[in-house]
């Protein structure tokens, strides 16, 4: 009966239908303010991860820049050691061919086949 006279107070007055309207409200609001916590905490987490990754990537990048400036390195080392082999094989060559163009005797092929190797 006492209960019956309040929920009739309550329900018809203005002041209690604007209670009700704010205890609704209220109670929406702290159960969108859970829900949202919950997504809040999700997006965190991606973030963080997001992060992270993107961390690892750049170190990543980093070591292959490393990485690819020693291969730079190597390669024009070994070209200017290839460049320098070239022209010593060139000079050596010319070398034998002034050598070659001195010397008039050669081997014949009787001598050749008394030799004790062949």
């Amino acid at each position: 009966m006492i209960i019956a006279k309040v929920l009739s107070l309550i329900l018809g007055s203005r002041t209690g239908a604007n209670l009700i309207a704010v205890t609704v409200v209220g109670g929406g609001l702290f159960l969108w303010h859970k829900i949202d916590k919950s997504s809040a905490v999700r997006h965190a987490v991606a973030g963080y991860i997001a992060d992270v990754e993107l961390a690892a990537v750049n170190a990543e990048l980093a070591l292959l820049k490393k990485a690819n400036a020693a291969l730079n390195e190597a390669n024009e080392q070994h070209e200017a050691d290839l460049a320098l082999a070239e022209t010593l094989r060139t000079e050596q060559a010319l070398e034998l061919d002034a050598y070659v163009s001195t010397v008039d005797a050669f081997v014949d092929a009787d001598l050749l086949g008394r030799l004790p190797n062949r």
